[in-house]
């Protein structure tokens, strides 16, 4: 039988991280799908706006194009 002499190795240099709790990993992971989900309606939202802006500018040229010309002008 080997006698316990109470002591403990120790690696020089390494540092070892608690293990993380399960619920902590649940909500960063939700909390990431939250933010990219975010991102994604963000940049949703601004293709739509620049889509809308696009098609205003070509309604406003084709207005100006097809505009009856007063007579005597």
């Amino acid at each position: 039988m080997r006698a316990d002499t109470g002591h403990r190795s120790i690696s020089v240099g390494v540092y070892s991280r608690a293990p993380e709790v399960p619920y902590v990993k649940e909500r960063r992971g939700r909390a990431v799908k939250k933010l990219l989900l975010v991102a994604l309606a963000a940049i949703g939202g601004l293709l739509v706006y620049r889509q809308i802006q696009a098609d205003r500018a070509e309604q406003d040229l084709w207005t100006e194009a097809t505009d009856s010309v007063p007579t005597g002008s």
